[in-house]
C-alpha cells in the first residue's frame, strides 16, 4: 500500500511540476504557449502510440475506423481545451492558479452526473459547492469586489479549461472498454496538437532557447507526461481510484510549493486560503459515499 501511495504522490509532483516548467519557459525564455502545447501533444502522442503498438500489441487504428466522432470530440473538446486552457492560464497568470482553477473539474463531474441522474447534490456535495465558489472568488478578487485580483481572461479561461477537463474525465468511458488508455491518450493528444499547426509552425519555436530551456522542455514531455502516466497507473492498481484519487491532490501543493520556492512567485494570503477551499472540495469530493 504505501508503494502505491508513493506512486501516486510521484505522478501528483510529476504533473504539479509540469505547470511550474511551463511557466518557466514562459517567465525566463519567452515560450509561445501555443506552440508549447503544441509540440508537447505531438510528441507524447507519438510516444503513447508507439508503446500502444509495440508494447500492448493494440491496432492503434481500429480506434479511427469505428469511433471516428469520439475521438475527435474527445481530442478537441478534451484535451485540446484542457492542455491549452492551463498553458494559456500559466501565461495569463501562473502555474499555481492554473493548477487550481483546473482542479475544479472534479465539481463540474458531479453536477453533471447529479444532472444526468435527476438527483439534487447531497449535503457534502452542497458543502464542496460552496467550497469551490468561495475558493474561485477569494483567488479571483483576494476577498475586495471592488477589483480583480488576476485578469478577466485568465480567470475565463481557467474556468473553462476546467470544463474541458471535466470532459476529458467523463468522455472516455464507453471507449476505454473497447481501447487501451494509451491508445485513446496517444490519438487524443497527437490530433489536438496537429490541429494547432494551422497557428503555428511546429519547427520555429518562438522565444530565447538554451539548454536549461531544452531540459525544461524536455521534462513537460517525459516527467510531466510520460512518468506521470506510469506512475498513476501503477499507483492506481495498488491503491484503487479512490484513495489514488485523494492523494493525487498532491499535484497543487506540489505546484504551489514549487511556483513560490523556485520561481519566486508572491501569492497573497487570500490566494493561499482559495487554493485551500478548492482542494478541500476536491478531497471531499473525492471520498466514498457510505
Amino acid at each position: 500500500m504505501l508503494k502505491g501511495i508513493i506512486l501516486i504522490i510521484g505522478a501528483a509532483t510529476c504533473w504539479g511540476m509540469g505547470g511550474v516548467a511551463g511557466q518557466y519557459l514562459y517567465q525566463y525564455h519567452q515560450a509561445d504557449m501555443i506552440w508549447l502545447c503544441m509540440a508537447r501533444q505531438i510528441l507524447a502522442g507519438c510516444m503513447f502510440l508507439l508503446f500502444a503498438a509495440f508494447v500492448q500489441k493494440q491496432d492503434i487504428f481500429a480506434i479511427l475506423k469505428a469511433d471516428t466522432w469520439n475521438i475527435i470530440e474527445f481530442s478537441f473538446l478534451g484535451i485540446l481545451g484542457a492542455q491549452l486552457g492551463f498553458y494559456y492560464t500559466i501565461g495569463l497568470c501562473n502555474a499555481a492558479t492554473a493548477t487550481v482553477l483546473q482542479y475544479m473539474a472534479p465539481l463540474y463531474v458531479m453536477l453533471w452526473m447529479s444532472y444526468k441522474s435527476r438527483k439534487i447534490p447531497d449535503v457534502r456535495e452542497l458543502i464542496g459547492i460552496v467550497g469551490a465558489l468561495v475558493g474561485v472568488f477569494l483567488i479571483a478578487t483576494h476577498g475586495s469586489l471592488d477589483s480583480l485580483a488576476i485578469s478577466p481572461m485568465a480567470l475565463t479561461i481557467g474556468v473553462l479549461s476546467a470544463l474541458s477537463y471535466a470532459y476529458y474525465s467523463i468522455k472516455p468511458g464507453q471507449m476505454l472498454k473497447k481501447y487501451t488508455a494509451a491508445t485513446l491518450i496517444g490519438w487524443g493528444q497527437l490530433i489536438s496538437g496537429v490541429a494547432l499547426i494551422i497557428w503555428r509552425n511546429p519547427f520555429t519555436p518562438a522565444g530565447h532557447w538554451n539548454m536549461s530551456g531544452y531540459l525544461a522542455f524536455a521534462y513537460l514531455l517525459l516527467g510531466a507526461t510520460i512518468a506521470s502516466y506510469a506512475f498513476y497507473l501503477s499507483g492506481l492498481k495498488i491503491v484503487g481510484p479512490t484513495k489514488a484519487s485523494l492523494v493525487s491532490c498532491a499535484e497543487p501543493l506540489a505546484s504551489i510549493i514549487s511556483v513560490v520556492l523556485l520561481l519566486n512567485t508572491k501569492l497573497a494570503m487570500a490566494d493561499y486560503i482559495g487554493m485551500a477551499c478548492i482542494i478541500f472540495t476536491v478531497l471531499l469530493l473525492s471520498l466514498p459515499k457510505k
